[in-house]
């Protein structure tokens, strides 16, 4: 792999659903200026074989992770990987599926906290919370910057060279399952902060 690869952005949109399923899709954008990536496409065992680092190399700094949900400890895991091209040959896009569980409380508060390495963003960063429609979000912890939309629509940002501390808190709740679809979500409703707990 060529050392002249450099990151150039990450997106992860995080959704879950009543029966605690938490799913995760991870992009990371590249500069290729050598086309390794792109050679991959002409060589079906290497790009097998690269891939299936990738995946393990993700389910490594997956297991660094101490993700809680409700105090109790959650696994996540990659599932698949996929290698695309954002219109040129040198900038490739990795596409990771993750999945973890966890017990939630619908009708009541629910706590979802991560803690991982602190460091230095390499490069700019979002990350997306949908979540299911009458949840809301109650409170955030994190070091980078975050909006919430709607109630139950989070994202949160880092810019190249900000710091971040490793630690994460989002307190939300979901509707109660007989008041689903019927517990209004307001669509206007925007609060913004930066490292608010």
């Amino acid at each position: 792999m060529s050392n002249r690869i450099k990151p150039l952005h990450g997106h992860a949109f995080f959704t879950i659903n009543y029966s605690g399923a938490f799913s995760q899709i991870l992009v990371f954008d590249y500069y290729d200026p050598d086309k390794f990536y792109y050679s991959l496409l002409h060589d079906d065992e290497k790009y097998r074989s690269t891939m299936e680092e990738l995946l393990a190399s993700m389910n490594q700094l997956l297991s660094q992770e101490e993700i809680r949900v409700n105090g109790e400890r959650a696994e996540a895991e990659a599932l698949t990987v996929n290698l695309d091209f954002r219109g040129e040959a040198e900038k490739p896009a990795i596409t990771f599926y993750i999945e973890f569980d966890g017990k939630l409380k619908p009708g009541e508060e629910n706590v979802y906290e991560c803690s991982y390495e602190p460091g230095v963003a390499e490069y700019d960063y979002e990350v997306y919370w949908i979540l299911p429609d009458g949840s809301r979000v109650i409170s955030v912890k994190t070091s980078t910057e975050y909006e919430i939309y709607g109630g139950r629509f989070l994202v949160m940002w880092a810019r190249r060279g900000d710091r971040y501390d490793g630690y994460e808190k989002i307190v939300f709740t979901l509707s109660s399952l007989d008041s689903r679809g019927k517990a209004p979500s307001p669509s206007h409703e925007s609060s913004r902060s930066r490292g608010s707990s």
